[in-house]
């Protein structure tokens, strides 16, 4: 995959984005007991981009320890591709040049279609919160990626913030 102009740039404003993000989680308390949250950030390596890390809290109490994941701008769950880049290898095709392989491509179709169904709950909370750019957008990352302006540089992250939301 060809990197993004500015591409060193670019992941230092993702890794700010997602390290405030868990600041802003951790001076809240967990959700399962109430008692502080401690950092318990994992490595994590995308398989196109270097060596990062996954923010992410843990409850300080013995015997409640769950895990909370802040939103993140890099990575969508568990995945091990980039949030980029699966946004990207939906729409535009471009699994071939990272051999993604088709039955993950199918599920990340998949994944997007129930996630941007016009009665979807993220699409309900998205036009209620006034966050989405588009009236009526379709199934397809690529219609509100267009809404916020993509390719233009200046888009990436303001559709990946709302992306994170997903």
């Amino acid at each position: 995959m060809m990197p993004l102009p500015g591409h060193d740039l670019f992941c230092q404003e993702l890794f700010a984005l997602d390290e405030q993000a868990c600041r802003e989680m951790k001076s809240r308390r967990c959700p399962a007991c109430g008692s502080p949250l401690d950092i318990a950030n994992i490595p994590r390596k995308p398989r196109e981009y270097p060596e990062t890390i996954r923010f992410g809290l843990c409850c300080r109490k013995d015997g409640c320890r769950k895990r909370v994941w802040p939103p993140s701008v890099r990575f969508f769950g568990r995945k091990v591709y980039s949030a980029w880049t699966v946004i990207l290898a939906v729409d535009f095709n471009k699994s071939y040049a990272l051999k993604i392989p088709y039955r993950t491509l199918a599920r990340w179709r998949q994944l997007w279609r129930e996630r941007l169904a016009e009665g979807s709950q993220f699409m309900r909370w998205a036009r209620s919160r006034g966050s989405l750019p588009i009236s009526s957008p379709g199934t397809s990352p690529k219609t509100i990626l267009a809404a916020f302006g993509f390719p233009k540089p200046e888009s990436m992250l303001p559709a990946l913030k709302f992306f994170t939301q997903c």
